[in-house]
Protein backbone atom coordinates (compact mmCIF):
# COMPACT_ATOMS: atom_id res chain seq x y z
CA UNK A 1 0.00 0.00 0.00
CA UNK A 2 2.80 2.44 0.88
CA UNK A 3 4.51 1.77 -2.46
CA UNK A 4 1.37 2.70 -4.40
CA UNK A 5 0.93 5.89 -2.42
CA UNK A 6 4.57 6.76 -2.99
CA UNK A 7 4.20 6.18 -6.74
CA UNK A 8 0.98 8.19 -6.92
CA UNK A 9 2.55 11.15 -5.14
CA UNK A 10 6.13 11.14 -6.41
CA UNK A 11 5.70 10.08 -10.04
CA UNK A 12 3.60 13.13 -11.05
CA UNK A 13 6.13 15.42 -9.34
CA UNK A 14 9.00 13.83 -11.27
CA UNK A 15 7.12 14.13 -14.55
CA UNK A 16 6.23 17.78 -13.93
CA UNK A 17 9.78 18.79 -13.02
CA UNK A 18 11.22 17.01 -16.05
CA UNK A 19 8.94 19.05 -18.35
CA UNK A 20 10.16 22.42 -17.12
CA UNK A 21 12.38 24.55 -19.34
CA UNK A 22 16.04 24.48 -18.31
CA UNK A 23 17.20 27.33 -16.13
CA UNK A 24 19.33 29.96 -17.87
CA UNK A 25 23.06 29.75 -17.21
CA UNK A 26 24.23 31.90 -14.29
CA UNK A 27 25.45 35.44 -15.09
CA UNK A 28 29.17 36.14 -15.00
CA UNK A 29 31.40 39.18 -14.50
CA UNK A 30 33.84 40.06 -17.28
CA UNK A 31 36.72 42.52 -17.37
CA UNK A 32 37.34 45.07 -20.12
CA UNK A 33 40.04 43.86 -22.57
CA UNK A 34 39.72 40.22 -21.48
CA UNK A 35 37.97 37.45 -23.39
CA UNK A 36 34.91 35.84 -21.82
CA UNK A 37 32.53 33.10 -22.94
CA UNK A 38 28.73 33.14 -22.93
CA UNK A 39 26.19 30.42 -23.59
CA UNK A 40 22.80 31.27 -25.12
CA UNK A 41 20.67 32.91 -22.43
CA UNK A 42 23.70 33.86 -20.32
CA UNK A 43 24.74 37.42 -19.47
CA UNK A 44 27.91 39.15 -18.34
CA UNK A 45 28.25 42.31 -16.27
CA UNK A 46 31.22 44.28 -17.52
CA UNK A 47 33.54 45.21 -14.63
CA UNK A 48 33.90 48.91 -13.74
CA UNK A 49 30.99 49.84 -16.03
CA UNK A 50 27.24 49.69 -15.71
CA UNK A 51 26.97 47.61 -18.90
CA UNK A 52 25.64 44.10 -19.33
CA UNK A 53 25.72 41.90 -22.42
CA UNK A 54 23.45 38.91 -22.94
CA UNK A 55 23.77 36.29 -25.66
CA UNK A 56 20.17 35.69 -26.71
CA UNK A 57 20.55 33.04 -29.42
CA UNK A 58 22.46 31.72 -32.39
CA UNK A 59 20.04 32.43 -35.23
CA UNK A 60 22.07 30.91 -38.05
CA UNK A 61 25.22 28.90 -38.63
CA UNK A 62 26.27 28.67 -42.28
CA UNK A 63 29.84 27.52 -41.69
CA UNK A 64 31.02 24.65 -43.86
CA UNK A 65 31.23 21.45 -41.76
CA UNK A 66 34.70 19.91 -41.36
CA UNK A 67 33.78 16.64 -43.10
CA UNK A 68 32.17 18.37 -46.11
CA UNK A 69 33.89 20.05 -49.06
CA UNK A 70 32.27 23.41 -49.75
CA UNK A 71 32.93 26.10 -52.33
CA UNK A 72 32.67 28.63 -49.52
CA UNK A 73 31.77 28.87 -45.86
CA UNK A 74 29.21 31.32 -44.51
CA UNK A 75 28.93 33.27 -41.29
CA UNK A 76 27.47 32.53 -37.88
CA UNK A 77 24.65 34.92 -36.94
CA UNK A 78 23.75 35.68 -33.34
CA UNK A 79 21.58 38.06 -31.34
CA UNK A 80 22.74 39.94 -28.26
CA UNK A 81 21.27 42.48 -25.87
CA UNK A 82 23.44 45.20 -24.38
CA UNK A 83 22.05 47.16 -21.47
CA UNK A 84 23.25 50.20 -19.57
CA UNK A 85 22.08 50.16 -15.95
CA UNK A 86 18.30 49.94 -15.81
CA UNK A 87 17.82 51.30 -19.36
CA UNK A 88 15.92 49.29 -21.94
CA UNK A 89 18.29 46.72 -23.53
CA UNK A 90 19.47 47.42 -27.07
CA UNK A 91 19.22 44.47 -29.48
CA UNK A 92 21.98 43.74 -32.00
CA UNK A 93 22.38 41.05 -34.65
CA UNK A 94 26.03 40.19 -35.20
CA UNK A 95 27.73 37.94 -37.73
CA UNK A 96 31.22 36.57 -38.11
CA UNK A 97 33.19 34.11 -40.13
CA UNK A 98 35.40 31.67 -38.23
CA UNK A 99 38.21 29.31 -39.04
CA UNK A 100 37.67 25.60 -38.37
CA UNK A 101 38.75 26.07 -34.74
CA UNK A 102 35.94 28.61 -34.24
CA UNK A 103 38.19 31.69 -34.05
CA UNK A 104 36.90 34.86 -35.69
CA UNK A 105 39.32 36.98 -37.75
CA UNK A 106 40.63 40.24 -36.27
CA UNK A 107 39.77 42.18 -39.43
CA UNK A 108 36.30 43.29 -40.48
CA UNK A 109 34.51 42.16 -43.63
CA UNK A 110 32.25 44.47 -45.62
CA UNK A 111 28.61 43.66 -44.93
CA UNK A 112 29.46 41.56 -41.85
CA UNK A 113 28.93 43.18 -38.46
CA UNK A 114 31.06 41.25 -35.95
CA UNK A 115 31.26 44.12 -33.45
CA UNK A 116 29.13 46.91 -32.12
CA UNK A 117 29.97 50.21 -30.46
CA UNK A 118 27.83 51.05 -27.44
CA UNK A 119 28.29 53.73 -24.77
CA UNK A 120 32.01 54.18 -25.50
CA UNK A 121 32.81 50.45 -25.66
CA UNK A 122 33.27 48.00 -28.51
CA UNK A 123 31.73 44.52 -28.11
CA UNK A 124 33.36 42.05 -30.52
CA UNK A 125 32.97 38.33 -31.23
CA UNK A 126 36.24 36.43 -30.73
CA UNK A 127 35.09 32.86 -31.42
CA UNK A 128 32.07 30.62 -31.84
CA UNK A 129 32.22 26.98 -30.76
CA UNK A 130 31.60 24.21 -31.53
CA UNK A 131 32.53 24.17 -35.18
CA UNK A 132 30.18 22.00 -37.29
CA UNK A 133 31.59 18.55 -38.02
CA UNK A 134 29.17 17.16 -40.59
CA UNK A 135 25.88 18.12 -42.19
CA UNK A 136 23.93 15.35 -40.45
CA UNK A 137 24.56 16.54 -36.90
CA UNK A 138 22.91 19.85 -36.08
CA UNK A 139 24.37 21.85 -33.21
CA UNK A 140 21.83 22.51 -30.44
CA UNK A 141 21.55 26.10 -29.18
CA UNK A 142 22.55 24.96 -25.69
CA UNK A 143 25.85 23.59 -27.07
CA UNK A 144 27.10 26.91 -28.43
CA UNK A 145 29.77 28.93 -26.63
CA UNK A 146 30.60 32.41 -27.90
CA UNK A 147 33.71 34.27 -26.82
CA UNK A 148 33.55 38.07 -26.70
CA UNK A 149 35.91 40.88 -25.79
CA UNK A 150 34.88 44.37 -24.69
CA UNK A 151 37.30 47.24 -25.30
CA UNK A 152 37.02 50.96 -24.72
CA UNK A 153 36.94 53.14 -27.84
Amino acid sequence: MNNRLFILLILPAIILTSCQAPLPPPPITAAVNEDFILRPGQSAAIDSTDLTIQLIAISGDERCPLKIECAMSGPVTLTIFIQKGDDEPAKFNLQTFTDNTGRAPEMSFEGIQDRVEYEGYVFRIKSVMPYPVDSMREIRDSDYRVSFVVTSE
